[in-house]
């Protein structure tokens, strides 16, 4: 779905209700806004956890035995502090 919309004061942008309403978004949703090659990108908390997962299940596989990786990590840091 495409709309358009118009920048207002602050910088402020209302999101249409049919793209709302496509996505499941309501009044207090928080998003993340990013900028790309000259394009901005809004995306859900939840949309940008799962492209997170994604990304993360594209470089190892799964996300298997991730938590326990990040655990070890961690506690190396903290042995070397």
């Amino acid at each position: 779905m495409v709309e358009t919309v118009t920048l207002g004061e602050s910088g402020r942008i209302v999101l249409p209700a049919a793209i709302r309403k496509e996505l499941g978004l309501k009044a207090g949703d928080r998003l993340t806004v990013s900028s790309d090659q000259g394009s901005i990108r809004i995306l859900s908390r939840k949309m940008a956890l799962a492209n997170i997962r994604a990304g993360i299940i594209k470089q190892r596989g799964s996300l298997d035995g991730i938590l326990d990786e990040f655990l070890v990590e961690k506690r190396e840091e903290a042995a070397r502090d």
